[in-house]
Order: C-alpha cells, then structure tokens, then sequence
C-alpha cells in the first residue's frame, strides 16, 4: 500500500469540508483510479465534480501531481507513496 496526500481546492474543498487528506491506495495506482475512488467516497455531486457524464475526468477538473500538471486526455501517472494529488475544478466568470 501506498501513502497519497490529496488536497481540495475551491468547490471540492467546500464539498468535502476537508483541505487535504490521506488516502491509502493500492501500489502503481494510477491518478485517475484515485479520483474514481474519490467520486465514489464523497457521492454523485462530487463525482459530477470530478467526472464526465461518461466517466471520464470532468474536462474542468486540473490535476496536479507532485505539482506537475497532468493532462486527462493522455497516460495519467501511476503513484508512488509520499505523492501529492491536487484538484482544482476550473472557475470561470468574469
């Protein structure tokens, strides 16, 4: 098992009332399984936060990992324990 700090920005942090938190998670998990695992955790309105209708990662939704920015659309990276996940949905307005 691996150790993964994730922390919540905006909206997501609002929904779950946590800043960050600690997940245990199987080793070479990749970073779209945790964000399903989240999904799952905190319900359909945070799931329709983080997920597409289809069940793809929400094109709104950033994702850091260990600071780096991942794209959604190509190979997500598996994790290591003592990772960092960061979620921030997408704000517009003006």
């Amino acid at each position: 098992m691996i150790a993964v700090t994730v922390r919540y920005y905006n909206m997501l942090r609002r929904h779950t009332g946590l800043a960050c938190e600690t997940l245990e998670l199987p080793e070479e998990t990749q970073a779209d399984v945790a964000i399903r695992f989240l999904a799952d955790r905190y319900g359909p309105a945070f799931a329709g936060m983080l997920l597409s209708p289809s069940g793809e990662l929400a094109s709104h939704l950033v994702v850091f990992v260990n600071e780096q920015l991942i794209s959604p659309a190509g190979q997500l990276p598996l994790l290591a324990d003592g990772d960092e996940l960061k979620l921030f949905p997408a704000i517009s307005g003006g």
